[in-house]
């Protein structure tokens, strides 16, 4: 009867592992975790680096304006083909595993779509403001996202993401305004809710199975 009880639990323990997708914990791998942390590094520096810059610590110029604003995007481009080919080689396994990057592949698809919506409507009526209103939709975005993944990998950790997510974008709104602020907030969610996250996951994923 014993070994009966043994075996079930066993069986249990085995399917569970399949549906989870076994050592990878946060659902994004070793090599999705370092990417999400990354951009979360590259993004949240470029984002202080322009809140010294308007609280007049220093002045970028015309070059390091340019310099700023497409490096983060070049390296996290690099970052990205490198993932994409190391984890051609390795399947995804788990139902949970492949939801969360489905969820997260959804979100950057919108994003995409965002930037033209953003940029075509400042552009067409000469305010940068709106333009604005697109990282914090980013963030409230990311914050729907980590929700869902909460959702599935019963994480308390992930919940905090979540709201932290979610009250950044909703501040950052309303904040336009006061572009100091703004900046500063994003660049705080950037490191707190993308590079920790990111490379805890990382980490996660890493270590062996128990």
């Amino acid at each position: 009867m014993n070994d009966d009880l043994k075996t079930v639990q066993e069986d249990l323990a085995f399917l569970r592992g399949l549906a989870e997708g076994g050592a990878e914990r946060g659902g994004l791998g070793v090599a999705g975790g370092a990417l999400y942390g990354a951009a979360g590094v590259l993004y949240g520096v470029q984002t202080l680096v322009y809140f010294a810059q308007e609280r007049g610590v220093f002045s970028l110029g015309a070059v390091g304006g340019a310099v700023m604003a497409w490096a983060p995007t070049a390296v996290f481009l690099v970052l990205m083909t490198i993932v994409i080919i190391l984890d051609r080689k390795n399947a995804r396994r788990g139902v949970a595993n492949r939801a969360v990057n489905a969820a997260f592949s959804a979100a950057g698809i919108a994003n995409l779509a965002l930037v033209i919506v953003f940029a075509a409507a400042a552009g067409r009526h000469g305010d940068f403001h709106y333009w604005l209103f697109h990282p914090a939709v980013v963030f409230i975005l990311q914050g729907a996202v980590w929700q869902v993944t909460f959702m599935l990998r019963r994480r308390i950790w992930m919940l905090a993401v979540a709201i932290g997510w979610i009250v950044s974008g909703v501040a950052m709104g309303l904040l336009i305004e006061r572009a100091d602020l703004y900046l500063l907030i994003a660049g705080f969610g950037l490191f707190a809710f993308m590079a920790a996250p990111g490379f805890y996951m990382m980490r996660q994923a890493l270590r062996p199975a128990s």
